[in-house]
């Protein structure tokens, strides 16, 4: 599993992140911040995921304007 965290103050919503990798990542329907999904979250900007998902998720990651996506 892969300890995935998202700085949601610094996100700018801008999409790249669940765009890339919706089977991890969405946009939270209040703030319009990224979050983890329901299925992989331990905490609104927190989240465990599988290893299958790993390379996408190290694409959102490179992909993010603000650099607020951290593995680990």
């Amino acid at each position: 599993m892969l300890s995935i965290s998202i700085d949601r103050d610094g996100c700018i919503s801008c999409g790249a992140c669940w765009n890339t990798c919706p089977e991890f990542f969405e946009q939270n329907p209040d703030d319009t911040h990224s979050q983890v999904i329901k299925k992989y979250r331990t905490g609104i900007g927190r989240g465990e995921a599988p290893e299958q998902l790993g390379d996408l998720i190290r694409r959102a990651v490179q992909l993010c304007p603000v650099q607020v996506i951290h593995i680990g």
